[in-house]
């Protein structure tokens, strides 16, 4: 029962193929069971595996995994349910069917099952009301997160009658093998992530939209400023569906309780109705608060007039404000006066609050509605942790001043002299018990508990080093965080960088960790930095913060103690250049790996090109022959591919067989230390890189390569020229075949092409369309 062999998805819609997707990772028998095709009779179930094929990003860590998957239906097939260990419900979201569905599920289940609904819209006590008691004891809700693969949120709602043992059964392997993080939750509407994060979402929306905000300037404050993804409350809408939502708020409105301060915004905006009267439903639509059409093989991109109803052209928004909150922290938005200040106050204060009324409804303690939208939303920080973040005294007295009511909740953590979090210890507040230590389990450590209560060692506004105790093992470690947007490598992270590198030397530290809990390890080196440097043509300046970073690489590579790279999220261009010269890379199961530079008009300026060609030519296939390992990474470079799981980033030597991978994200910080630990006993560092390259020989090979690829259509005018920057740093430059190149030559390479090429007026085009709008220019 424990292992989960077999398991039945019952319903091939987005969420029970995702479901299924996400099993097969696991590389247990799934059976995806839908209603009989017309055509052919597993014709749905089908449709929907090769739906999972195609997927991008895809739902599968690696193509393989999809021969886990066998096709069915339900008037054929529901005998597979006899021989299965776990049985989720994924259907329509109509409790007749339901109700229906159990009980044929009951006659034919074996005992020892367990069986789970994916709805997060109809109570649990509502599909268990017909059921035997055998089949309530053996009964949950199971609420997976869209996509599934890289939502970690798992709610569970559990029947008073479940059986406990079955219960952690599921528990350990829905976090062990599929890497959830799981949250229980009260049998309440929308349980936490949806209850309380569709709530943010309205609030956001109406407080824009009568003040008057434009929907791209709501967005940009509603959005990264708060710790919350970029899509913000207007993008977010038109990706989930407008209407969508529309069904989402009505099922809200039926469930919710008069006094429930969510009733004031449940009602779908006037705007929302207007837009789906014009049948405007967004992405998947004609567009909704954005419009997206392709010209001359451009998306360009508009934003409604809210007003009028037409749409507008606009600017990337970059609001100085923005930028404070980087530097300064939430402090610097909340506290503005300005009408920026003053909407994102609005929105955050009135998010807090509904937080503080839904304990104990939803959960008593804070620490489940905080995981619940930094999992089930990309939320940096849940609504406690903002606050805790903002002060609650501050916070309270900011209610009083404007006459607000302050709610019950924090007017009880006042009297107790307590907020959500103990700045002293790893304690978190629990309705029940007050004060609680948040214990998150064998094999789980965050930095975010950590930081609540730990001083830093160093830190600038880009990063900060953190020192941990691995009781363990008896040790102290360092453990280097970025914070920038996108956590992009400018120089003043590089520096933080450096100094964690440089206290390695003493005797108080055993190993270094280069590690962060954001969305993404980081999106590369810093673009702007480059841009405003080459826009000033001021090439030594950006020769500098290339050397810069190469020497911070070269230094954490070769220092005589063991450097782990913890990985989640984008690690590409300069991220996976840091990644990939630490002593090991530690990898989420979703991590996404490559070199990319060439999209932007440029080359792997801070070792990448060194690094992969080093791994190449240690192949035993190219020991004998630099030169065709050279061709290798030549096209993994150029095409600028990446890959979308450790697994598949293998075969282009971004992981490597001495990496690891590991499936659940919170195991990544101790994974870490055990690394650092395993390492450590004997550590020498790496050989220093010696390549025998051809020079100008290998060189006319590439040229006539990019020609051949250019002449089939395959890539354009200055694509050519780009490539051969690439060549010139692959093969050596000007070396021959009896030179023997150093580190330190690749390195000069490639920073001396990297500067040539960020001359040229077409790349510096490529990086501001970028930087503008987030997409690749065509030039």
């Amino acid at each position: 029962m424990s292992n989960f062999n077999k398991i039945v998805v019952i319903g091939a819609g987005t969420m029970g193929s995702g479901i299924a997707a996400h099993l097969a990772n696991s590389k247990r028998e799934v059976v995806l069971l839908d209603l009989k095709g017309k055509e052919s009779a597993n014709k749905i179930s089908e449709n929907a595996i090769d739906i999972i094929k195609k997927s991008d990003p895809p739902l599968l860590i690696e193509k393989s995994r999809l021969s886990h998957i066998k096709p069915g239906n339900l008037t054929d097939d529901f005998d597979q349910i006899k021989d299965a260990d776990w049985i989720i419900e994924a259907v329509v979201e109509r409790i007749d069917i339901k109700h229906q569905l159990y009980s044929q599920i009951d006659k034919v289940r074996n005992a020892d099952s367990i069986v789970s609904s994916n709805t997060s819209t109809i109570p649990l006590s509502v599909l268990t009301e017909e059921m035997s008691e055998s089949m309530k004891s053996d009964f949950c809700i199971t609420h997976f997160f869209n996509p599934v693969r890289f939502m970690r949120l798992l709610e569970i709602v559990e029947t008073p009658q479940v059986d406990v043992q079955k219960l952690v059964s599921l528990r350990n392997f829905c976090q062990n093998e599929l890497g959830k993080g799981i949250v229980n939750c009260n049998d309440t509407p929308g349980f936490i992530g949806n209850r309380i994060g569709v709530y943010a979402m309205q609030v956001a929306m109406y407080e824009a939209l009568e003040r008057g905000l434009p929907v791209e300037i709501a967005d940009g404050l509603f959005g990264r400023p708060l710790g919350i993804p970029k899509t913000g409350v207007f993008g977010l809408y038109d990706l989930i569906g407008i209407d969508l939502m529309k069904d989402v708020l009505a099922s809200f409105k039926k469930e919710l309780q008069e006094n429930d301060p969510f009733m004031d915004v449940v009602k779908p905006h006037p705007i929302v109705e207007q837009l789906l009267d014009k049948g405007y439903t967004g992405n998947k639509g004609f567009g909704g608060f954005y419009e997206t059409k392709t010209v001359d093989g451009n998306e360009i991109t508009k934003a409604l007039n809210t007003v009028d109803m037409s749409y507008y052209d606009f600017d990337k928004v970059d609001l100085p404000i923005a930028r404070r909150v980087e530097k300064e922290g939430i402090k610097a938005l909340l506290n503005d006066d300005s009408k920026y200040g003053k909407y994102a106050f609005a929105v955050f204060s009135k998010i807090i609050n509904y937080s503080a009324f839904c304990i104990p409804e939803v959960s008593s303690k804070v620490t489940d509605i905080d995981d619940a939208l930094r999992m089930g939303f990309n939320w940096n920080e849940g609504p406690f942790e903002l606050l805790n973040e903002y002060g609650l005294e501050n916070y309270i007295h900011r209610l009083q001043d404007e006459g607000y009511d302050v709610p019950e909740l924090l007017v009880t953590m006042t009297r107790l002299k307590q907020e959500p979090y103990d700045s002293t210890s790893s304690r978190s507040y629990n309705h029940k018990s007050g004060m609680k230590f948040i214990n998150r389990g064998d094999g789980v450590r965050r930095l975010g508990d950590h930081k609540k209560y730990a001083n830093h060692v160093s830190r600038n506004y880009a990063s900060t080093i953190w020192q941990f105790t691995d009781d363990a093992r008896k040790q102290h470690l360092l453990v280097c965080e970025f914070h920038t947007k996108a956590n992009a490598l400018n120089g003043d992270a590089m520096k933080i960088l450096e100094e964690a590198v440089n206290r390695l030397d003493s005797d108080d530290y055993q190993g270094l960790i280069v590690y962060n809990e954001a969305m993404n390890f980081s999106a590369g080196a810093d673009l702007n930095t480059m841009i405003e440097l080459a826009d000033q043509s001021n090439w030594k300046g950006i020769d500098k913060y290339l050397s810069h970073f190469q020497q911070v690489c070269k230094k954490m590579k070769y220092t005589s103690k063991p450097t782990i790279s913890a990985v989640a999220g984008l690690a590409i261009g300069g991220g996976f250049e840091v990644a990939c010269q630490t002593s090991r890379m530690v990898a989420h199961m979703n991590s996404t790996l490559g070199l990319v530079e060439t999209g932007v008009g440029l080359v792997p300026g801070g070792g990448g090109c060194k690094e992969l060609l080093w791994r190449w030519v240690q192949d035993p296939e190219y020991t004998k022959d630099n030169d065709e390992a050279a061709l290798r990474v030549f096209d993994i470079i150029g095409y600028g591919l990446m890959a979308h799981s450790p697994l598949q980033a293998k075969k282009h030597k971004f992981f490597l067989p001495k990496d690891v991978m590991v499936l659940n994200r919170d195991n990544l910080l101790v994974e870490a230390f055990r690394q650092v630990s395993e390492l450590q006993e004997g550590y020498q560092a790496p050989l220093k890189p010696r390549f025998c390259l051809s020079g100008l020989e290998l060189k006319e090979k590439m040229h006539q390569h990019l020609l051949d690829l250019e002449k089939k259509g395959f890539i354009f005018g200055y694509d050519v020229e780009i490539g051969l920057h690439l060549a010139n740093v692959l093969c050596g430059g000007d070396t021959d075949k009896n030179r023997v190149l150093s580190e330190d030559d690749l390195y000069n390479l490639e920073r001396q092409s990297l500067i040539n090429l960020i001359q040229s007026q077409k790349t510096r085009d490529r990086i501001h369309a970028m930087l503008l709008n987030g997409r690749r220019l065509k030039n």
